[in-house]
């Protein structure tokens, strides 16, 4: 029983095959477009630019946001490296923050931080410590948990600090507001990704949308090599070779006819996890804020009594069982190579971490494996607590 993998049908293979016949397999296949298309009209952006992959809509992102070594950035502590790598590209400092019990980043932290260790000069909020400019803020939809940020925006807005979101786990949530909103719509950028174990996938791939036109052609332009003339080369700045592939986009729209009936899935899975799990004192499985619609990508649980031993050992007996799980991220916090950075009141991250596991979410377990696994945790759970 596995975490979350790919499902490839007929009609996936069709639309493959099909662009393999005609040829249209480069960069500038009309498929791409048909792809931005169709993921611009899902989200309700005025724009998306599909990428080669979820870290290169990232470090774009952030490249057209201004992001460079003068700079800083706020991440989550709890989040995949690749949230916090792409900033290190740019030569500017992360700002590493504690977490909620969503596992999204503590926003009340946030603008605590703004208010009380920067200040606006010149229009430019910069940090009391370091003397850095303040840039961009970070807010990672986790598990496909949707963060509401409502709140920081208005600050933002005043202090002239971008908000990027990177929604990788998050094709198919939204957030209410006066309206529900697909997250990544949001803010000035939403960064998504199409890998392999996401809820649709390109086999690898990501993309940005926006409602920015400025940001969008930027991020064509420089995605593209920065190509000024494409027949006689001439480029006039630093690009890269960011675009998504036809081949990718061809299984992208046939992928994205399947998502609603993907999340109406890993909802009924969610539903049955959390049955299970709901008379036991000790095992939570991760919930979602309200106003909010997920995606249910990845179901966690935490158990709140065991050491990060014995949660490791509670994997290799599931494994045993031919049940796959994984630990949440750890925390960038912990991340050697991150430990110079500064960071701001990180009191759950690390907790969360210790005692938390991802358990399968796939499209295809049964509710008999669902009750399966949950029994095994359970019963595992009930022996180790008690010795």
């Amino acid at each position: 029983m596995k975490l979350s993998v790919p499902h490839i049908d007929k009609k996936d293979i069709y639309s493959i095959n099909k662009t393999l016949k005609n040829q249209y397999i480069s960069t500038s296949s009309k498929n791409v477009k048909i792809f931005e298309n169709k993921i611009s009209n899902y989200c309700n952006t005025k724009f998306a630019i599909a990428l080669n992959t979820g870290t290169s809509a990232l470090h774009l992102a952030l490249k057209i946001l201004g992001v460079d070594k003068d700079s800083e950035v706020i991440v989550p502590s709890l989040t995949f490296v690749a949230t916090v790598n792409p900033i290190l590209y740019l030569g500017a400092n992360p700002i590493i923050f504690d977490v909620d019990e969503n596992h999204n980043i503590k926003i009340d932290d946030v603008i605590n931080f703004i208010k009380s260790e920067t200040i606006l000069k010149k229009k430019k909020t910069l940090n009391k410590k370091t003397k850095k400019i303040l840039k961009v803020i970070i807010v990672a939809h986790m598990w496909g948990r949707a963060c509401d940020f409502s709140k920081l925006k208005k600050i933002c807005k005043k202090r002239n600090i971008y908000i990027l979101e990177d929604a990788a786990e998050a094709l198919g949530s939204f957030i209410k507001l006066k309206k529900y909103k697909h997250c990544g719509s949001i803010g000035d950028i939403g960064c998504l990704s199409f890998n392999g174990n996401k809820i649709i996938t390109t086999g690898s791939g990501g993309a940005i949308i926006t409602n920015n036109k400025k940001f969008h052609m930027r991020a064509q332009y420089l995605a593209n090599q920065a190509k000024d003339d494409g027949y006689n080369y001439i480029h006039n700045d630093c690009g890269y070779n960011y675009k998504m592939n036809g081949i990718s986009a061809a299984l992208g729209i046939s992928q994205l006819k399947k998502l609603k009936k993907k999340i109406e899935k890993r909802k009924r899975i969610y539903q049955r996890y959390l049955n299970n799990f709901k008379k036991v004192k000790n095992i939570k499985l991760l919930k979602f804020a309200k106003d909010t619609k997920i995606n249910y990508w990845m179901n966690v649980i935490s158990l709140k009594k065991l050491n990060f031993k014995q949660t490791q050992q509670l994997s290799l007996y599931l494994a045993k069982k031919k049940i796959e799980t994984r630990r949440v991220w750890r925390p960038l916090n912990l991340q050697n190579y991150l430990k110079k950075y500064q960071k701001f009141k990180l009191l759950d991250t690390n907790k969360f971490y210790l005692n938390s596991i991802c358990i399968p979410s796939d499209d295809n377990i049964s509710g008999y494996d669902i009750d399966k696994i949950s029994n095994y945790i359970k019963k595992y759970y009930e022996v180790v607590s008690n010795n």
